[in-house]
């Protein structure tokens, strides 16, 4: 099979990662990111404007350390040793990086991942569909209902983003039983 895989907050922690940095930038406490349960999705409109100027001034430094979720190295060298392949496809680009590609090389091997291609294209759907993806896996449940409605198998990988949000998705919790599904073939 060909597999696509997210990388923010799928594989990596990354806005609870930012969060320090988020404080800082935007001045406000970190217990008040954390007690709103903010993230990417439900920024406050006054961080949402400035949005682009954090990213230019953090992403392409602090990102190469992201910590990856618990056991996504190994699972995904689990997965590629049944024979699947794996796509990164992420939605990184210029607006918010200096050098996208060079940044998420660079955080995709200071983490061991280790994959077939890289993809930078904000329309996942379209490039499943180009790609020939079999099985995406993203954290997004509109990325993964378009994705789904092409007839392509998806995993929702939970997070605080989409935890509350009710969705007919089949959802995971962590990296193993992504590979559990995928080694019996259970998705």
């Amino acid at each position: 099979m060909k597999i696509g895989i997210d990388i923010d907050d799928t594989m990596a922690d990354t806005f609870d990662y930012l969060m320090p940095y988020i404080a800082e930038f935007f001045d406000v406490d970190i217990k008040y990111l954390k007690e709103n349960n903010i993230s990417y999705c439900n920024l406050p409109k006054e961080m949402r404007q400035r949005e682009l100027e954090f990213a230019k001034k953090y992403y392409d430094k602090i990102i190469p350390s992201t910590p990856f979720k618990p056991n996504v190295t190994e699972c995904i060298d689990k997965i590629r040793d049944l024979g699947h392949e794996i796509i990164v496809i992420t939605a990184r680009d210029k607006t918010l990086y200096t050098d996208e590609y060079r940044t998420t090389i660079e955080e995709l091997k200071n983490n061991n991942i280790h994959y077939n291609k890289l993809i930078f294209d904000f329309d996942k759907a379209k490039v499943c569909k180009n790609e020939k993806i079999d099985l995406f896996i993203d954290d997004s449940i509109a990325n993964c209902s378009k994705v789904n409605v092409l007839g392509i198998k998806t995993i929702l990988f939970n997070s605080k983003s989409n935890i509350k949000d009710k969705t007919d998705l089949d959802r995971v919790d962590d990296w193993k039983e992504i590979y559990e599904k995928i080694k019996q073939e259970d998705f």
